[in-house]
């Protein structure tokens, strides 16, 4: 009778703040083993302490090839791993099944294979935008839109509603290996694709998650300038943009003069 799961996916979180919650911790000392995409330097003295081994496959995105190859080899790996060393714990990012492509392809080979799956929840990079950026979604609602696939499937946007477009960096980079800086003109498809909705003086603001820097801390400029974003624009970079609101609740409330 089989005891536990063939694969395991943990999320440490969305910064090098040691966020993996107790459970995962538990599961992680446990078994002694994780497998792990671009570890951050301070999880990675973390588990050491634990005494948990940590094998990082980042060096494969070394080597300039698409993206979609180096994921499949590590999708690949992973599963092989899986099926003779039981669990193999794959510890990434995030929440491990949100806004992940690699760890959903994961789940659904795995299960092809008729393999069990655990997953331990981690906080989201959604979870960390909305708390740093205040967004009172339960009032005015939330858009969110993968960059590339906005502009490539002329995806429709509600001006009305806060939005999110994820992940800028991979609206302009197809492959891995080194990569040069970013191109502003490159960018120019997206900052056109969202003036079809908004004014050009309408504010967007550049947001990240990333560790080692002042989470939240983003700069804001006009839509009509939103190429000047551009040369800050990294592997965590995400991009809001407010409501147009009109009526009580676009503004706060004034006080009545006396």
């Amino acid at each position: 009778m089989q005891q536990g799961p063939d694969l395991i996916f943990v999320g440490y979180g969305v910064s090098d703040t040691l966020q993996l919650t107790v459970e995962a911790q538990r599961a992680l000392t446990r078994f002694g083993k994780v497998y792990a995409l671009h570890v951050p330097p301070n999880l990675k003295r973390y588990l050491k302490s634990l005494q948990v081994e940590c094998i990082d496959l980042a060096d494969r995105f070394s080597e300039k090839r698409p993206f979609s190859e180096v994921y499949l080899g590590i999708a690949d790996f992973i599963l092989q791993c899986a099926a003779v060393e039981r669990p193999v714990i794959f510890l990434t990012q995030g929440n491990p099944l949100f806004l992940n492509s690699l760890n959903r392809f994961l789940l659904m080979q795995a299960k092809q294979r008729k393999l069990s799956v655990q997953v331990y929840p981690g906080v989201s990079p959604l979870d960390a935008l909305v708390c740093d950026l205040g967004l009172d979604i339960s009032t005015f609602g939330l858009q969110i839109f993968d960059a590339r696939r906005l502009v490539t499937r002329k995806q429709q946007i509600n001006p009305t509603v806060p939005l999110l477009v994820l992940q800028l960096a991979g609206f302009a980079v197809e492959e891995a290996g080194p990569q040069p800086e970013p191109d502003p003109k490159e960018y120019q498809p997206l900052a056109s694709y969202l003036a079809q909705f908004y004014p050009p003086e309408h504010p967007v603001s550049l947001v990240n998650t990333a560790y080692g820097q002042k989470r939240g801390g983003h700069a804001t400029v006009r839509l009509s300038r939103l190429l000047d974003l551009v040369p800050h624009v990294g592997t965590t970079s995400h991009l809001f943009i407010d409501a147009i609101r009109q009526g009580p609740l676009a503004r706060p409330q004034e006080r009545p003069e006396k």
